[in-house]
């Protein structure tokens, strides 16, 4: 059998958008932004009464926990297995409702 080389990675996802994202991660990008803009404003105008600065803070803090989740599971690969670890936890979350009982036989 005759072995030929490939010049690019098959087994990575796709950049699409401008060679730096993917769509899975433009999605993930896309879904953080909308959540953000519905919570962010509102902590930002119920803090911004003592001052726009601490507002501000405040407005990072309550962002933090968003963002990194996002960044994470678009981002980061499980090396190990070189999948993204968004598809690494639902495979994993998915294996734990094959357990059962088996049987030999009929």
């Amino acid at each position: 059998m005759r072995v030929e080389k490939v010049p690019i990675d098959m087994s990575s996802e796709q950049k699409e958008i401008l060679g730096i994202v993917s769509k899975r991660q433009l999605t993930y990008l896309a879904i953080g932004g909308i959540i953000l803009y519905s919570y962010i404003p509102f902590i930002y105008k119920l803090f911004s009464g003592f001052s726009w600065f601490i507002g501000a803070i405040f407005s990072l803090f309550a962002a933090a926990p968003t963002v990194s989740l996002v960044l994470y599971l678009a981002f980061a690969k499980v090396q190990k297995f070189n999948m993204n670890r968004d598809y690494y936890y639902y495979i994993r979350f998915q294996r734990k409702t094959q357990y059962g009982s088996w049987r030999k036989g009929n």
